[in-house]
């Protein structure tokens, strides 16, 4: 990617030793899908994933993990774009296999033309919680004479696994113009931390590589120039 003088001079480098500067660089990240931006983009639903194909067995059932996580998306994509953000209303999908619908030009055509979109979004999310305990080893310094002894501390936390594959389908012919697959993980020091609260930490992470998608972003990069 190359640099600007623009971007050097905006920069506040400090010298190092050996005539090494170090400076911390703004680079701009285009969109991942070439739109225009003002285009109308339709949030369909997202197959969730299932441990036992039916139903999920721990505390992430009683997350609504469709409603929430569309209803942060389309806040999302409202606030830092100037995309019109539509929710799509849809029945049953005709399977729950990704690829298979993936493939259905048809279905993405027919939602599309049903919320008037210029583009679909849709995908498969995965959200599970891992309460975790057990016992470390640990040393400790007696008050009383000064001595070292190991003792057994009870360790909890809960770990947060959020898993997305995120598509973009055109409206008009039903291609899929992208797929990304997003993964983030966060452990509290915390047994039984809160499910919405974990799951959310989860999505702030996601966010930049979400928006990443439709608007351009920036990022930071370290880079060293030698001076004589």
């Amino acid at each position: 990617m190359r640099w600007t003088l623009v971007s050097l001079l905006l920069l506040s480098p400090f010298a190092l030793n050996g005539g090494v500067i170090e400076v911390t660089l703004k680079l701009p990240l285009k969109p991942k899908l070439a739109i225009t931006g003002a285009e109308k983009i339709g949030v369909a639903p997202f197959i969730v994933v299932a441990e036992d194909g039916d139903t999920r067995r721990d505390r992430s059932a009683k997350v609504d993990l469709q409603t929430e996580f569309s209803r942060f998306l389309r806040k999302q994509l409202a606030k830092e774009t100037k995309l019109k953000v539509e929710n799509v209303e849809a029945g049953r999908p005709p399977t729950s296999d990704f690829k298979e619908l993936s493939a259905n030009r048809d279905h993405w055509r027919d939602l599309a033309r049903r919320s008037g979109s210029d583009y679909i979004v849709s995908g498969v999310i995965d959200f599970h919680i891992e309460d975790k305990a057990g016992y470390r080893t640990e040393e400790y310094v007696s008050p009383i004479d000064g001595r070292t002894y190991f003792r057994q501390v009870l360790i909890e936390s809960t770990g947060f696994v959020f898993d997305i594959v995120f598509a973009v389908f055109d409206g008009e012919t039903g291609e899929k113009l992208m797929e990304e697959n997003f993964r983030d993980f966060k452990e509290f020091d915390q047994r039984n931390y809160d499910e919405i609260l974990g799951l959310f930490e989860n999505l702030r992470s996601l966010e930049s590589q979400l928006l990443g998608l439709f608007v351009a972003r920036e990022t930071s990069a370290t880079r060293y120039l030698f001076t004589n």
